[in-house]
């Protein structure tokens, strides 16, 4: 135990390890609250259903990131289910009319939820390998306690070199990245509605950086949901 913490202060100045103490703290702070204690039941709910892993965060450190990667990569934690079917029930979509991409997909949670809700075709972008190979194995596991076939697939790589697939596209981000990326990855998705693509919706969760969205000429504000920002465009 002593020999792990040690070795996450490793190389760090002191302001970073002031940083990372600030931070840990809030954490820790946080996950007290009745909401937090309530949200990590459920999440628990959900693996002992469907016999998954997907309840326990992790950091971006044990993820293996260069230093680049860290400053703008967020730490794995599992979406709510509120947090994707809320703005969609907001929006008045039909998920059968769309496809699913999860930017910074981690364990692959937010997914499954959007088998479980019927979207066409289900993606999720992750950079962590490890985190991949967890996803993969979620999802084969669910699709075969539930019985739901709708074709998914986990891409392992960088988010702002994949070009999301669809006539209909709805991007879900659980915060996942730091402005640069988030800027990078929407560039894709105009992209996409110059490609083929008749309409883009993101949900984006707790949207530390919705500016990129809320400020980009062509896009426009969709209904908000507790925690959740939505934004439009069409081509």
């Amino acid at each position: 135990m002593v020999n792990a913490i040690l070795a996450r202060f490793r190389d760090r100045d002191l302001a970073e390890i002031a940083r990372l103490a600030l931070k840990n703290a809030r954490h820790a702070v946080t996950s007290l609250a009745p909401a937090a204690r309530a949200a990590k039941q459920a999440d628990q709910a959900f693996d002992r259903r469907w016999g998954t892993d997907t309840s326990t965060g992790v950091s971006v450190r044990e993820l293996g990131f260069d230093a680049t990667q860290i400053e703008e990569c967020r730490r794995y934690d599992p979406s709510r289910e509120e947090m994707l079917r809320a703005p969609v029930a907001a929006l008045g979509l039909d998920p059968a009319e769309w496809d699913f991409i999860d930017y910074g997909a981690g364990k692959g949670r937010a997914m499954m939820l959007a088998m479980e809700m019927g979207f066409a075709g289900v993606a999720g972008v992750e950079l962590s390998g490890r985190l991949c190979s967890i996803a993969r194995a979620n999802i084969a596991r669910f699709a075969e306690r539930s019985g739901i076939a709708t074709p998914a697939r986990v891409i392992e790589g960088d988010a702002t070199a994949i070009a999301p697939e669809g006539r209909q596209i709805l991007a879900y981000f659980y915060n996942p990245f730091g402005a640069t990326i988030m800027a990078a990855v929407r560039a894709r998705l105009e992209a996409a509605l110059l490609d083929g693509a008749d309409r883009v919706t993101v949900i984006y969760a707790n949207p530390e950086h919705e500016a990129v969205f809320g400020t980009a000429p062509g896009w426009r504000r969709g209904a908000t949901t507790t925690g959740v920002a939505t934004f439009l465009r069409e081509r």
